[in-house]
């Protein structure tokens, strides 16, 4: 799906724009496409980096409790009966 943007620039702008848009023989549209999924590309490398670095504290952390001592141990079963009761309290809104 595609979007449309709108902005206003001023004239003397807008024709310095387009001069540079004409030497890399594009469109000052398609320049300003690119221009927008660059934007995007880093945005998307800024949020990859934050999670990344949310997670490795997240495993830094259960790496520390389990140093100390205090980590609780489950078998599978036991797990899969706590998530299970966990959905059924999100899906009944008890959470």
């Amino acid at each position: 799906m595609s979007s449309t943007i709108h902005f206003r620039i001023d004239e003397e702008t807008k024709r310095l724009a387009m001069q540079a848009a004409e030497r890399q023989q594009m469109s000052l549209t398609e320049l300003m496409r690119q221009r927008a999924e660059e934007l995007a590309a880093e945005e998307r490398r800024h949020q990859s980096s934050e999670h990344e670095g949310w997670l490795e504290e997240q495993i830094a952390q259960a790496f520390s409790r389990y140093d100390a001592g205090e980590g609780e141990y489950i078998s599978n079963d036991e797990m899969e009966n706590r998530m299970n009761a966990l959905k059924q309290r999100a899906t009944r809104g008890k959470l």
